[in-house]
């Protein structure tokens, strides 16, 4: 049946009625029909081993989860102001697919990388720039503005450059139980130039993509406020009932299969997250995808997969 529905309505066209709010010929899931296509931005973010284009040190800890900060090279308030920040004009884009003619099959979408928040604490060690924001805030302030002006200028170049439909943001705002702050201190350093983020994206009709780690549901109004499209945050820490029905003709829930479950967990476990979103799917709002992008037993994925192609069809052509 995949393959009848294909031939008719691409994976980018039934995609786009989910984000729409509209039922969707099959619950979109990019790692199995292919719907969206990623380009990234030239910056190092990090490195296996070594310091990436914004002066952070990375060492190869955990295989499984990718490698740590071991150096964060932000020492002092004095340095902000002069602290060079990388060129985003000086790097080339990966992946660009202008001149692909089957982009009509697929979103192209835009990854701008670390987000506000992460930066900043990568730059300047997590337990430094929160006792920064008590007592030099307005250094914090200059800080993440100076951060959000080559963010800005990634969303523009992905845009210019490789013609993409949607700019991906990621940022890590909380842990299992909330957010790493309290909503007001996010409002004061971070909403003001993630706003700014987002109107780069939407002034050029670009969806826009929230990915975020951690509890996050205090601050979704305001997400929503200035104008995020899709929200990635994990379902094992959020109330993913409770947000579709509060805001699901707003937002679109990206996810829907936890890293745990997919992890640890077993084929009925899969099936059952993943039939869960599939009935919640049906009139729009929901793309499938596991809650982390990390690597999960091959068998688990099969699970997935074979979960979906058994809930995940609602109508036929």
């Amino acid at each position: 049946m995949f393959r009848a529905l294909i031939i008719v309505y691409s994976p980018k066209e039934n995609l786009l009625l989910a984000v729409e709010h509209t039922t969707p010929y099959w619950l979109p899931c990019p790692i199995f029909d292919g719907s969206v296509a990623i380009v990234q931005h030239g910056l190092a973010e990090q490195r296996e081993e070594g310091t990436d284009d914004w002066g952070v040190r990375w060492a190869s800890i955990d295989a499984r989860s990718g490698p740590f900060p071991i150096e964060h090279p932000l020492k002092s308030v004095d340095q902000i102001d002069d602290y060079p920040m990388p060129g985003p004009d000086e790097k080339t884009l990966k992946g660009t697919l202008r001149h692909i003619e089957e982009r009509d099959r697929f979103l192209v979408a835009g990854d701008n990388g670390w987000g506000l928040f992460e930066r900043a604490w990568l730059l300047v060690g997590m337990n430094r720039l929160f006792r920064w924001s008590m007592t030099c805030p307005e250094a914090v302030e200059r800080l993440v503005e100076r951060i959000a002006l080559v963010k800005i200028r990634l969303t523009e170049l992905l845009i210019e450059e490789a013609d993409v439909e949607m700019i991906m943001y990621g940022d890590d705002w909380g842990t299992e139980k909330g957010l790493f702050f309290s909503p007001e201190w996010w409002r004061r350093f971070i909403y003001p130039w993630q706003k700014r983020l987002y109107e780069a994206a939407k002034r050029r009709g670009v969806l826009v993509y929230q990915h975020s780690d951690g509890r996050v549901e205090q601050i979704i109004p305001d997400l929503l406020e200035i104008g995020v499209d899709i929200l990635n945050i994990q379902r094992e820490c959020n109330d993913w009932g409770r947000i579709y029905s509060e805001y699901g003709d707003r937002v679109t829930l990206w996810g829907g299969v936890s890293a745990r479950t997919l992890d640890v967990g077993s084929p009925s476990d899969i099936a059952r997250e993943v039939y869960e979103c599939a009935e919640m799917g049906r009139d729009g709002g929901i793309v499938l995808a596991p809650g982390h992008a990390l690597k999960y037993p091959r068998e688990n994925i099969e699970a997935m997969r074979q979960a979906w192609l058994k809930y995940g069809f609602y109508r036929q052509v």
